[in-house]
């Protein structure tokens, strides 16, 4: 993932010391926090700042705050750093704040600091990426991790004719969606394409440039391989030029995550054919609405149950405590111009 400018850095802790100096509120009788006049207020942590993905999630945030007459607060860690989380936890939480929703970069380092805010009677919950289970009560899951895994193995079967030798650059490797989206693709390809073979999974970290990097080393040193699956969508542009450096577009296919924005000079010029995601707007739009149910208690987890999303409608419970945005959307050539995040 690209690096922030200096001037974003400043402006996050700005931003804290903005919160912390003067979001004086006050505790109603169940310990829910709310600020003066009693508004309810909500914090959305993403795994990081920098990423237009999650700036579009902080826009659908802010579109459900308003819609809801409810505070948001949005703010995370530059990179893919779980000790910047916990400590916005732990601040939100001295800050009385009726509701933390996060997308965990870790999920079992972040679950201590979930588990002070639910025991201090703030309302935790997840989104994109989660936590152990023990320390959020809802989790908001873009797609069902075997619907997105068998996504992923079919983009590239198609690509590949089922078959071949392959690379995956992930994210950080606690990533917690990206590990299960792995297995899920391993258990697929197990299945229905035996002649795929995974051949190294390796962290891009969370950032363009080292995706890039551990791209082109892999490739360099092992020419045998079809394709490269990128699945966080930080590391399909740097998988992208590397593909591209070497010589290989055409050669060597790549699928996986794929931020529109970030991606569409790859599809256009044939890089890469196809990617897949789902609406950040949306997502972030739906977390507040969970966030903003849960403070109203009118959120009753339970298959057969839903979230009342606004715009977005009826949001399914899939599992006790997760509810469901929707199917992954591919994007190509076709249709890459038609999104705009």
């Amino acid at each position: 993932m690209r690096r922030s400018p200096t001037l974003l850095v400043v402006g996050i802790l700005a931003g804290l010391a903005t919160f912390a100096a003067g979001c004086g509120g006050t505790v109603g009788n169940s310990g829910v926090a709310t600020e003066k006049g009693g508004q309810v207020r909500i914090a959305m942590i993403p795994k990081f700042t920098s990423d237009p993905y999650f700036k579009a999630a902080e826009q659908g945030g802010r579109a459900a705050a308003a819609e809801l007459g409810v505070s948001f607060s949005f703010n995370g860690p530059v990179d893919a750093d779980v000790s910047k989380q916990s400590d916005l936890v732990d601040q939100y939480v001295q800050q009385r704040y009726s509701a933390i929703t996060v997308s965990a970069n870790d999920a079992n380092a972040i679950a201590p600091a979930l588990k002070r805010a639910q025991a201090a009677g703030v309302k935790v919950s997840t989104f994109d990426a989660d936590a152990a289970p023990d320390s959020r009560q809802t989790f908001l899951n873009q797609a069902t991790f075997a619907g997105m895994g068998q996504t992923l193995v079919d983009m590239m079967a198609r690509q590949t004719d089922g078959r071949g030798n392959f690379l995956i650059v992930t994210a950080v490797l606690t990533a917690p969606n990206q590990n299960r989206w792995i297995a899920e693709m391993r258990k697929y390809i197990a299945a229905k394409y035996p002649e795929m073979k995974i051949k190294a999974v390796l962290p891009g970290n969370e950032d363009l440039a080292k995706s890039r990097q551990v791209t082109l080393d892999y490739l360099r040193a092992h020419k045998e391989i079809n394709g490269v699956w990128a699945v966080t969508g930080i590391a399909t542009p740097g998988v992208a030029q590397a593909v591209k450096e070497l010589g290989l577009k055409g050669k060597v296919a790549i699928t996986g995550l794929g931020v529109p924005s970030l991606v569409r000079p790859f599809i256009k010029d044939g890089t890469i054919k196809e990617v897949c995601l789902w609406n950040p707007t949306d997502i972030g739009y739906a977390a507040v609405h969970m966030a903003k149910a849960q403070v109203d208690g009118t959120l009753k987890p339970g298959v057969g149950n839903h979230l009342d999303a606004g715009r977005l409608g009826r949001l399914e419970f899939i599992a006790p405590d997760t509810i469901l945005l929707g199917k992954p959307l591919i994007f190509d050539a076709k249709n890459i111009d038609s999104f705009h995040f």
